[in-house]
């Protein structure tokens, strides 16, 4: 786990370029090995021919005394010189590195360096060679005869070479080392910048009061955080709606609940007052259908609050295929007890028992379980509730039919409104119902429709599926619906 993304970068960011830079110095020094070899075998070329040219064709004896005399004064003529150099005494002193002879072509030498030794450098073969003087290496360049009358040879000991080489690398590692603290350091910077962004998100998140869930400002945020930020919003703003929900369900409750409360104290006072045991009856009976119109409206309340409207960032879950004739068929046994009692006749309808739609079978019960409650709580004495399914072209077709007084059109777009129910109702309710059926079905992507039956009489509740919907990829999460 990476617990510090500043440390990871700024220590992975400087492993990667110190091994990097390490192997491209292995690699400069070997090729800078190679290229000082040659440059310097060039240098000991040229100085021969340089030499052969200086000296001529005839050297009289005379000269050579006195040519050899100078060239022994050269080490301290050179000591005296660099001690006078302007930045101190030259610390690298390759004198006795560096040496030649001249030879005539009987094998006598003619002059030479001043500590080069008296005898020949080399083979007296032509070009380079390598030689051992002294217990250490040398390299050498022979010029031989051609129309001159003498051999020179120039050498150079192989230590001043690596000499050379070795001070180079140790120049080039003493750079390497400030760049890597200079590298060290803008890292450090770069990294801190790069995370600013982050910290601005974190001073801004921390300083937000709980009640404040607007989406975060996207137009500074890095690419590549963007995604976590855009999950980030999308959960403020289901916490945001959350608790609007939440607040807006305590509201609904304190108002659809007041209503039935004072009605509970005043039946609970009629009873208490009661002097004949056919009142005190009586106000026991309007008590327990009041407390049963409260159950109704709190499980209605619930069953709305759990359908989260406004969460469309997550999919319905626990879709599968919901064949609705089992479905109406156990949703019509359920209420079976009641419209018994009222004289009032179920009957399913369906052209084929194996027509299913892609749902969540409890969200479609809830559903088909609120229009069978409507239709048999607004349907008279000795009428017929009829659910019909059918599947016409690509559409899936659920209704629920009744006899009852219906809907007028002018009202039929309000009665989705919550609370909202029609003056001069006598049933009791909760004006709920059809909301939760409309939010269901735009959950799964269907239609709902009130239509007049053809008999011109009562309500006719059509909800129409698409045959192939794609409510798996829907938003609302209905996992946690639960029968009322």
């Amino acid at each position: 786990m990476i617990r510090s993304i500043r440390k990871f970068l700024l220590v992975n960011l400087l492993i990667s370029i110190i091994l990097s830079t390490t192997i491209a110095a292995l690699g400069n020094y070997i090729l800078d090995q190679k290229d000082i070899q040659d440059h310097l075998d060039s240098l000991l070329t040229q100085s021969g021919f340089a030499f052969q040219a200086l000296i001529g064709d005839n050297l009289k004896p005379e000269h050579l005394f006195q040519i050899q005399s100078q060239l022994n004064t050269i080490p301290k003529l050179a000591e005296k010189f660099y001690k006078t150099l302007p930045h101190g005494p030259f610390p690298y002193i390759y004198d006795n590195k560096f040496q030649f002879q001249v030879w005539d072509q009987k094998g006598k030498l003619m002059i030479r360096s001043a500590q080069a030794p008296l005898t020949p450098l080399s083979s007296l073969n032509a070009g380079f060679s390598n030689i051992s003087l002294q217990n250490h290496p040398w390299r050498v360049f022979t010029l031989p005869a051609s129309h001159k009358n003498f051999i020179i040879m120039v050498a150079q000991r192989y230590d001043a070479r690596a000499d050379l080489g070795h001070r180079i690398a140790r120049d080039d590692l003493y750079i390497l080392l400030i760049v890597y603290l200079l590298l060290g350091f803008l890292i450090w910077l770069i990294v801190g910048r790069g995370l600013h962004p982050l910290r601005k998100i974190t001073d801004e998140v921390s300083h937000r009061i709980p009640t404040y869930l607007e989406p975060m400002d996207l137009r500074y945020v890095p690419v590549e955080i963007t995604p976590l930020m855009d999950e980030l919003n999308h959960l403020l703003l289901r916490l945001k709606h959350a608790l609007e929900r939440e607040k807006r369900f305590a509201g609904d409750a304190a108002h659809e609940l007041k209503t039935p409360l004072a009605a509970l104290k005043t039946q609970a006072e009629v009873a208490l007052r009661a002097t004949h045991e056919e009142e005190r009856t009586r106000a026991l009976k309007n008590l327990i259908s009041t407390v049963d119109r409260s159950s109704h409206i709190v499980s209605q309340l619930l069953t709305l609050s759990r359908l989260i409207p406004e969460e469309v960032a997550y999919p319905m879950q626990d879709i599968t295929s919901v064949n609705l004739h089992r479905l109406a068929m156990e949703e019509i046994a359920q209420c079976a007890s009641e419209p018994f009692s009222q004289n009032i006749e179920l009957e399913l309808n369906c052209s084929d028992p194996s027509i299913t739609v892609d749902g969540n079978v409890t969200a479609l019960g809830i559903l088909l379980r609120n229009l069978l409650d409507n239709a048999i709580r607004y349907s008279p004495s000795n009428t017929l509730v009829t659910v019909k399914i059918k599947k016409m072209e690509e559409k899936v077709i659920l209704s629920v039919s009744d006899e009852g007084p219906g809907i007028p059109e002018e009202l039929r777009a309000r009665v989705f409104e919550r609370f909202y129910r029609i003056l001069g109702t006598q049933q009791p309710g909760s004006g709920l119902g059809l909301a939760i059926v409309q939010q269901i079905a735009l959950f799964h992507q269907a239609e709902v429709r009130l239509n007049t039956p053809s008999s011109g009489k009562g309500l006719e509740v059509q909800i129409i599926f698409p045959a192939h919907n794609n409510s798996r990829r829907h938003p609302t999460d209905v996992r946690s619906l639960h029968t009322h």
